[in-house]
This record gives structure tokens, sequence and C-alpha cells, in this order.
């Protein structure tokens, strides 16, 4: 029991509001904690069972975040608070003009790849995989911007998670040509800021 309030006491620090909801029934709080681990854990299973390959045409299908701690306890408080800050960090993305089902990212056979926003390409570049390892090099537009990130595979697709500072970086860019508002991106740093070991990227399907 004292490891159940401790566990609510952790993520009411991370300030979300989606588990404060959730604090009159821990039993429920920690079931949905569990539930996010496993999938998590399947997930590298798949992974290492079917091994990675990005070649092809995905569908953007919603921001991907994690919350790396060597805390066991913080790790499954960060997990309950994932659910509401990928809620957050969906809406600013939208804000951006990326949105699920609409944004799509095209990996190709000669190791380049492109970003469309319905119709309209907004990026392009250079891409190599190593293991679990993506490298995306883009172009002149944006200045040349270079993330590296991890690839895991999910039960749909799969996500591709980078440092936050990086990402962030990337979504300024891409707000820049949109021409959408850069206070869209600024909601993303604040929160990026307020969270240790805070990874951002992509959830991808098919």
């Amino acid at each position: 029991m004292k490891k159940i309030f401790t566990f609510i006491a952790a993520a009411v620090l991370l300030g979300t509001s989606a588990f404060a909801q959730k604090q009159n029934d821990p039993l429920a709080a920690l079931k949905s904690a569990a539930t996010s681990v496993a999938e998590s854990l399947l997930g590298d299973v798949i992974s290492q069972t079917v091994g990675y390959k990005l070649e092809g045409e995905w569908v953007y299908a919603g921001m991907a975040s994690a919350i790396q701690t060597e805390n066991a306890l913080a790790s499954i408080a960060a997990s309950a608070y994932k659910e509401s800050l990928d809620n957050k960090l969906n809406s600013y993305l939208s804000k951006v003009g990326i949105k699920p089902g609409v944004a799509h990212i095209v990996f190709n056979a000669d190791g380049t790849f492109s970003i469309t926003n319905g119709t309209r390409q907004i990026a392009g570049g250079n891409y190599t995989l190593e293991g679990s390892e993506v490298k995306m090099k883009f172009g002149k537009v944006y200045n040349y911007l270079s993330m590296t990130g991890t690839i895991s595979a999910t039960l749909s697709g799969c996500q591709i998670l980078f440092d936050a500072d990086k990402f962030i970086s990337f979504l300024g860019k891409t707000a820049k040509i949109l021409k959408k508002k850069k206070s869209s991106t600024t909601g993303i740093a604040a929160i990026a800021g307020q969270v240790n070991g805070l990874k951002l990227g992509f959830t991808l399907k098919k």
C-alpha cells in the first residue's frame, strides 16, 4: 500500500491532470501503467523477432514519447503520465500543421526519405538504418538538420524516438515552412523542459 501512495505522489509531481483523475482509484492507475509497460516490452519482443524494415510508405499516426529513467518507481509514474503527455503533444503538432492520417513518411530503398503533409512535400533527405538506430539528415530547407533516433516495433507499425531538443528543432523548422505560428512549438518546448530524459518522435503505421 505504501508503494502505491508513493507512486501516486510521484505522478502528481509530474503535473499530470489525467493521473490526478485516477487518484481515487490507484489500482486502475497501476493497471494503466502496467499495460503501457507490457505493450513496450511486447514491441521489443516483436522487434527482436522480425527485425526492422523502414523501407516503404508510412502514415503518421500521432506523436510518440518516452521518459527514460533508471528509477523503477519513476518509470511506472512516467508510464501513467505518458497518455496525458502524448495528448498535449498531438495537440501542439496539429497546430504546426501535421495531423494523424494526413502526414506521410516515405523511406526509399536508395536511402532517401520524404515527408509530405497532404499533397505537399515539406521535408526530404537521406537516412541510414543500423540495427535499431535510425539517422535522418534533412536537406537545405531544414539547414541540413540531423537527427538520430531509435526505432521499435508496435502492433500496428513502429515508433521512432529522438532526443527532445532535436525533435523540437525539427518541429520549429516545419512550422516555419508551413507558415504556422512559432508559439505552436513553444508549448512543446515548455513541456520538454519540465521532464528529464524525454524522447519525442513519430508513431507510424502502414
